[in-house]
């Protein structure tokens, strides 16, 4: 587990541009903020083409939130999220903006993700119908089974599994299934 966690960092660390650094300052491995989101780049998330199916049939309206964006993408939707920071020493990377997911009066919003590379998890901030949960970890990284989708598989935790099934009063989610695909594009034009 361990050694694939650390072939898929160093996979997402090459492709997009995080070691492009080859300073060895001690700012070189803090964490990185800046007025622009535009300079830090985006990661683009895509729901797996089964969820996005599941979610649309059962009348589930996905909308961007606090600067997120999203649009149709292969058959499904793909949202990108503005990241405000990263920090090499532990492989993190933070951003703004969400989601919100809402059927009639169900709502539920996933915001301010943190990529956490060295955990293999992604948290974000959980508010809703549900009540606000706060911050928790909402899914697990992967290897990704469609590169055309996305550099990594983003798989549900439990929580996140049982947030979605308490707001929609549903069952159709599971701990380990594939939600989405992600692609962290540090540095490209928002």
């Amino acid at each position: 587990m361990k050694r694939a966690l650390a072939a898929v960092a160093v996979a997402l660390m090459t492709v997009t541009g995080l070691v492009a650094t080859t300073s060895t300052s001690a700012s070189a491995h803090s964490t990185r903020h800046s007025q622009s989101h535009a300079r830090l780049g985006y990661t683009q998330v895509v729901v797996a083409p089964p969820v996005y199916d599941l979610v649309t049939s059962a009348g589930i309206t996905p909308a961007p939130l606090n600067g997120a964006k999203a649009s149709a993408f292969k058959g499904t939707l793909a949202a990108k999220f503005p990241i405000i920071s990263y920090r090499l020493r532990g492989l993190q990377i933070r951003h703004t903006g969400g989601i919100s997911l809402t059927a009639g009066t169900a709502t539920i919003s996933l915001s301010d993700f943190n990529i956490d590379l060295a955990r293999g998890r992604v948290s974000g901030v959980v508010n809703g119908t549900v009540g606000d949960v706060g911050r928790v970890d909402l899914f697990k990284i992967k290897g990704s089974d469609r590169g055309d989708l996305g550099l990594v598989r983003l798989t549900l935790t439990d929580t996140a599994a049982g947030a979605l099934n308490t707001t929609f009063g549903v069952d159709a989610f599971a701990e380990n299934a594939t939600f989405g695909y992600a692609t962290p594009r540090p540095f490209a034009r928002f």
